[in-house]
């Protein structure tokens, strides 16, 4: 899966786009984000400001598969 399956399967799973950024774009506080960086995929969540349960990942597919097990 990646990150436009991603958001396809958060949409059918009735989960609202503002508990979640997987772009990059528009406001990322207060929810789960994905970023490349560095080249490893990493999951995190955002709070006031502070990336918090930062987790990494070798492939955007391992990262797409946690993001949708946390978010159902």
């Amino acid at each position: 899966m990646n990150t436009k399956e991603l958001k396809k399967a958060l949409k059918a799973a009735g989960i609202p786009a503002e508990h979640y950024n997987l772009d990059g774009k528009g406001r990322d506080d207060e929810r789960l984000c994905l970023v490349n960086e560095n080249s490893k995929w990493v999951v995190y969540y955002l709070e006031r400001g502070v990336r918090t349960t930062e987790l990494f990942f070798d492939s955007e597919e391992e990262a797409c598969d946690y993001i949708l097990k946390s978010l159902r």
